[in-house]
C-alpha cells in the first residue's frame, strides 16, 4: 500500500471553479446547522468497504472555495483510508444521535451495522437522517 493519497493534488481548485458540483447555497447551509458538536466523517476504502469515525473537531474554513477542517490523529488506524479515498462526507449529527455518535467512535467491529446510508461523491457514505 502507498503512503502517497490518491487525490488529485489540488481539490480547492476545482472547487472554486464554475464547474463544481457543490451548489455553494447547499454549502453554507449545511455549514449553518452546525454550531458545535460531533460529526461522523466517512469515506470508502480502496477495497471497498464503508469506513466512518466520529469527529468533533471539525470547523468551516471557506464558503469561496467551499473548505471545511477536519483533525485526525496520525496513528488513527483510518489515516490511510482518508488519505487514499478520493472523497469524504461529514455527516452532521443533531442531539438525539449521541448513539449513533458512540456507534461511529468505537474501535472495533461493524460500525455500519443497522445504520441506513447512501453513497454520495467518490461513493464516500452519507447517513440517512443526519441534521446535514
Amino acid at each position: 500500500m502507498s503512503d502517497s493519497p490518491k487525490h488529485r493534488p489540488e481539490p480547492a481548485s476545482e472547487l472554486a471553479s464554475d464547474s463544481s458540483t457543490i451548489d455553494p447555497r447547499d454549502f453554507r447551509n449545511a455549514l449553518g446547522t452546525f454550531a458545535t458538536g460531533v460529526t461522523i466523517v466517512t469515506a470508502m476504502s480502496a477495497d471497498g468497504r464503508p469506513y466512518g469515525i466520529t469527529c468533533n473537531s471539525f470547523a468551516s474554513v471557506s464558503l469561496n472555495p467551499p473548505l471545511v477542517l477536519w483533525s485526525l490523529g496520525m496513528f488513527s488506524q483510518g489515516l490511510p483510508i482518508f488519505q487514499n479515498a478520493s472523497h469524504f462526507t461529514v455527516n452532521v449529527l443533531d442531539a438525539s444521535q449521541q448513539g449513533l455518535a458512540m456507534q461511529f467512535a468505537r474501535s472495533s467491529g461493524d460500525k455500519f451495522a443497522g445504520v441506513k446510508w447512501s453513497p454520495g461523491l467518490g461513493n464516500a457514505p452519507v447517513l440517512a437522517d443526519v441534521a446535514a
